[in-house]
């Protein structure tokens, strides 16, 4: 098995402090900081397994078919396999309107 070097995005870590802050105010900082253990430790298993990941049908009705993402419920980690390495673009909670999330940035 080769594994992938896994580069986490400005935007992802910036989901992620974002939702240690929103967590940690409405559940507690413990719970907070588990869930984004969970969620980093999810998207650096990429590494070993990037095909584990789905298209989002979303993107692929408008063509882009190179992003994938994996559920980490309820947040979608989205990510694009370039070469050798898998690019951890965002986590976007999976109540969000997608199109309105990706707006914002530059996918």
């Amino acid at each position: 098995m080769n594994s992938r070097h896994v580069i986490l995005a400005p935007d992802f870590l910036s989901d992620l402090f974002e939702l240690y802050q929103y967590v940690a105010v409405k559940d507690g900082k413990q719970r907070a900081r588990e869930l984004v253990e969970k969620i980093e430790k999810n998207a650096r298993d990429l590494q070993d397994f990037p095909e584990r990941g789905h298209q989002l049908p979303e993107l692929a009705a408008m063509g882009i078919q190179d992003i994938q993402e994996i559920v980490v419920s309820p947040y979608r980690i989205l990510y694009k396999m370039q070469g050798e390495s898998v690019h951890i673009l965002a986590c976007i909670d999976s109540h969000r309107d997608l199109e309105q999330a990706l707006i914002r940035r530059s996918l």
